[in-house]
């Protein structure tokens, strides 16, 4: 597993591939088209993809009046456009062209005159029928998803959530500890997406990995250790997970904001990406539990021989937190 974060691109830590396309709908400015109906969109790509570009592509009757050229900024392609057609754009179709060629996946966020809803795009189902009605189901299924895929992309938090799995002696530490990262992290989401605190990103993400190295460093020290004694760390680990887990739910919560809620669904939608990203964790610790009791069956390792393998976890986790914290620092 360890392996696997290594060999990834460690710049990218809480980075995955995702577009974002809004259409909103409009008053049009061109007098001679007033039986027509208008809408202002916003195109959002990722810069490289690794293949060819990605692409709007709609079904007849609806065709673009205004495209701007993309503007690069912090990584990504953005576009402004409006179109036009005879009707609304229920029934009509959107295709992302390229999209089944590449890894990235688009949040679609759709707002019309009576209605507002976002909708999830991937490689499997580049296309997509805009509805009239539409129902809260769809919202339900793109948040949860999505919340799942950030959580399991978001290397920062799993390593944070696997240092607190080596420093839980106990199940029952362990259940207090996780508990107290999710309620912590889930306040904090909620506050920061309804914009009623807000913390800066840069220095949320810098933090972060400090309370990785933090983590990693304070396991390398128990493992040392010649007495028993531990250390507030080790006998509380629930107040440790708690105070820093309010500061992963502002990590969290960037994303979120970056991506967008939908106007009726709002709570909704945040409600079950938070369901999303607790689905991955908790997804995340069974896989990592399943491996050490695999391990400690198939190789009938001794607890000094797991201390030794706690010790050079610790130093590979706290190497790469320390990688991650240099980097965004010299991004402030």
């Amino acid at each position: 597993m360890l392996l696997v974060v290594i060999n990834s691109n460690v710049a990218k830590a809480n980075k995955i591939q995702l577009a974002y396309l809004q259409i909103e709908a409009v008053t049009c400015s061109d007098t001679t088209i007033v039986s027509n109906s208008c809408y202002q969109g916003m195109w959002k790509q990722p810069a490289a993809t690794g293949n060819a570009p990605l692409s709007l592509q709609f079904s007849q009757g609806v065709k673009f009046s205004k495209k701007a050229a993309p503007a690069l900024l912090n990584g990504a392609n953005i576009q402004s456009f409006t179109l036009i057609t005879s009707q609304s754009l229920a029934d009509k179709t959107l295709t992302i062209f390229n999209l089944e060629k590449t890894d990235v996946e688009v949040m679609l966020n759709y707002k019309s005159i009576d209605n507002d809803y976002s909708v999830r795009l991937t490689p499997a189902r580049p296309s997509y029928t805009f509805v009239a009605s539409p129902s809260s189901w769809q919202t339900i299924q793109s948040y949860v998803v999505f919340g799942i895929e950030h959580i399991l992309a978001g290397y920062d938090h799993l390593l944070f959530v696997l240092c607190l799995l080596l420093i839980a002696s106990t199940v029952k530490k362990l259940l207090w500890a996780i508990t107290g990262f999710t309620l912590a992290h889930s306040i904090t989401l909620v506050l920061s997406t309804l914009n009623l605190v807000q913390l800066p990103i840069l220095v949320v993400e810098a933090v972060i990995a400090l309370s990785i190295v933090f983590l990693a460093t304070e396991i390398v020290k128990n493992t040392v250790k010649k007495t028993p004694e531990e250390s507030l760390t080790y006998r509380y680990p629930v107040a440790v997970s708690s105070s820093f887990g309010l500061l992963h739910g502002f990590g969290f919560a960037s994303v979120l904001l970056e991506l967008g809620l939908p106007k009726n669904d709002q709570f909704l939608a945040l409600a079950f990406f938070n369901v999303g990203v607790e689905i991955g964790q908790l997804l995340f610790i069974a896989s990592v539990i399943l491996v050490i009791f695999s391990v400690k069956r198939l190789t009938d390792i001794s607890k000094a021989g797991m201390k030794k393998v706690e010790k050079i976890n610790a130093y590979l986790i706290g190497s790469i937190a320390s990688m991650w914290l240099i980097e965004r620092v010299m991004l402030f």
